[in-house]
């Protein structure tokens, strides 16, 4: 059989506008990666991240990422990604690091790279390092609320509580459309440690402050018990599901994180081994269930495009796709021409006064993007979008714990929707037993819930 010829330049553009909604078809493109030219720094740059991620094959992503950096030109920003990963995988961060300070510096305007190198220095335990690399930082706009929240967690880590002090208050005084990086737990945080330092007056602030945000938390509301103190809290936008009038029985489980570096399926096998009976729905999150596959794209990686900075005026303050890395990330699973028909459709829907008309043109992919900036760190600048097959996904896991299994996108502000489900699954009776999301939609680290009839 004649050898598969050397992709194209034409050809490896076509592979990198591909490789996030079809991964396959961008590295049938391609070839073999010994068949791309060691010119094409695009190509490779491309096939490494897809050889560590879609194949899971880390020697030949490693081979071909190193060739892409020694490429005399074209974006290798994924082969960076990749061999970056590939180091911190073998606890080589501050190699990792390097690797990420060389892309930077190639692309000084792709400010996202400094949360990604602080992350990789902290890990290596260079902590002062990438503490001043974060206050260097502290007053760019869009990288703030991520900077405050890493030092405020880093100064109380190692003990210095009047510093972590200082980076709480800059957090939770964020203007209120950046709040939302900010979670019940910082407030508990917070509030703790005012009161350990004697700051009760300001202690209490805090909680009754993170109390009317977050309605449900029960330990805000215990904290201000404690100091006689009560919040009114209004009715929740989605009503808490009564487990005993609908006979169902809701059970987070708690896991590690569920990332490309994780045997997902195993992973999940084993943390509900213990309390899982015959019958139980194994629930997994749709974000948790994207990061295990692999497909979570740190933010210097999108290049916001004239199209996606303009749509993204449109969305509003808040939402998953209200930045234009995140309009981005819906051209990049649906493509342009998809994301321009459903915007045409969306503003058709706003005339008629009727929701969602962008989402049904663009597809579910687009409606499945994770909020760009509302994950737990470090993947808090990172681009989340849906699973890749999730009925797929549904029927391995159900094989593997023996039960029926779903994939669920969840939040207690629009209740829950079923993207992928085994065999028998009720579809309904499972996206109403889960309205309210009893898994959290903060930093509970519970991305699997059982749900069991009673």
């Amino acid at each position: 059989m004649p050898e598969p010829p050397v992709p194209t330049p034409s050809r490896s553009r076509r592979a990198a506008a591909l490789w996030l909604r079809d991964p396959e078809r961008a590295l049938a493109l391609l070839g073999p990666p010994e068949r791309i030219s060691d010119t094409d720094g695009l190509g490779l740059s491309v096939a490494a991240w897809l050889l560590l991620i879609q194949r899971r094959d880390e020697a030949a992503a490693e081979a071909a990422a190193r060739r892409a950096l020694a490429a005399p030109a074209g974006d290798t920003r994924l082969a960076s990604a990749a061999l970056a990963e590939l180091l911190a995988r073998r606890g080589e961060h501050a190699q990792a690091a390097e690797v990420l300070e060389a892309a930077h510096a190639k692309l000084p305007h792709q400010f996202w790279y400094v949360l990604s190198i602080a992350d990789e220095l902290a890990a290596a335990g260079e902590t002062e390092r990438a503490e001043t690399l974060l206050e260097a930082h502290a007053d760019h706009p869009r990288l703030r609320r991520h900077v405050l929240k890493r030092l405020s967690q880093q100064a109380l880590a190692r003990g210095d509580r009047e510093r972590a002090r200082r980076w709480f208050r800059e957090l939770i005084d964020l203007p209120r459309a950046d709040q939302y990086i900010v979670y019940a737990s910082d407030y508990l945080t917070f509030g703790d440690l005012l009161r350990d330092l004697g700051a009760e007056d300001e202690a209490r602030e805090i909680y009754r402050r993170g109390a009317e945000i977050y309605l449900r938390n029960a330990p805000l509301r215990e904290r201000l018990a404690a100091l006689g103190e009560t919040v009114e809290t209004p009715p929740p936008s989605i009503p808490p599901v009564d487990e005993a009038a609908a006979g169902v029985r809701r059970i987070p489980v708690r896991t590690p994180y569920i990332n490309a570096r994780t045997d997902m399926v195993a992973l999940i096998e084993e943390a509900t081994r213990d309390v899982r009976e015959p019958g139980d729905v194994v629930v997994l999150a749709e974000s948790p269930a994207a990061n295990g596959q692999g497909r979570v794209v740190s933010l210097e990686l999108v290049e916001p495009s004239p199209l996606a900075e303009r749509l993204c005026r449109y969305v509003g303050a808040i939402g998953p796709l209200h930045s234009p890395e995140g309009m981005e990330g819906a051209i990049m699973v649906a493509g342009r021409e998809r994301v321009i028909a459903g915007a045409v459709a969306g503003a058709a829907g706003k005339l008629a006064r009727r929701r969602g008309w962008f989402y049904r043109v663009a597809g579910p992919q687009t409606a499945m993007i994770d909020d760009v900036a509302a994950a737990v760190a470090p993947y808090d600048h990172h681009l989340l979008p849906g699973p890749a097959d999730p009925d797929g996904l549904a029927e391995r896991l159900a094989a593997a714990v023996g039960s029926p299994a779903a994939i669920v996108d969840a939040n207690h502000l629009t209740g829950a929707w079923v993207v992928g489900a085994s065999a028998g699954v009720d579809r309904e009776w499972l996206a109403a037993a889960l309205a309210d999301n009893p898994a959290g939609n903060e930093d509970e680290r519970t991305p699997v819930v059982l749900v069991r009839r009673a």
